[in-house]
């Protein structure tokens, strides 16, 4: 199962914006050329656009797939919804998300979920972890983060 890497949702929609601008299939030497990011960064954005089913990529060329056209025509709360849907099936959130419903709560401690997300995932990129669930995870409204008391909260 794919791990998202990208740290927002931003960067990625940016990557959607400029495919659909671009309106057709092109290059990721191109596409690569075209951007102000490093390459890693950019496969990084290509490999999570294309396990949510954003993009496919075949041949070294990229193309917008349906899912992909119809997030770019829907408005920001509806593109919340569909990526809210998208990453429950992805890295960390699937296994997040069953850590969850395994507790039998909505609510764990930063520091819980840290341990538990650093003895699945390498390590050393804990932080990495945590940054993509909360950034990912407010965007699409999957958990929030109080920070006062420290807690993450799902909100499926």
């Amino acid at each position: 199962m794919h791990r998202l890497e990208s740290n927002s949702p931003n960067s990625l929609i940016g990557l959607l914006e400029i495919l659909e601008d671009i309106g057709k299939s092109t290059d990721i030497a191109k596409l690569d050329d075209s951007l102000d990011e490093e390459r890693t960064m950019l496969m990084n954005l290509l490999d999570d656009a294309e396990s949510l089913n954003l993009i496919t990529i075949a041949n070294g060329d990229v193309t917008l797939t349906e899912t992909g056209k119809k997030f770019l025509d829907s408005s920001i709360p509806q593109r919340k919804k569909m990526l809210k849907g998208l990453v429950k099936d992805v890295e960390p959130f699937h296994s997040l998300i069953n850590y969850f419903k395994s507790l039998g709560t909505t609510a764990v401690a930063k520091e819980d979920v840290g341990r538990y997300l650093s003895e699945i995932f390498p390590p050393g990129e804990n932080d990495d972890t945590i940054r993509v669930v909360l950034n990912w995870g407010r965007y699409t409204k999957l958990f929030s983060y109080d920070s006062d008391v420290g807690l993450i909260v799902f909100q499926d």
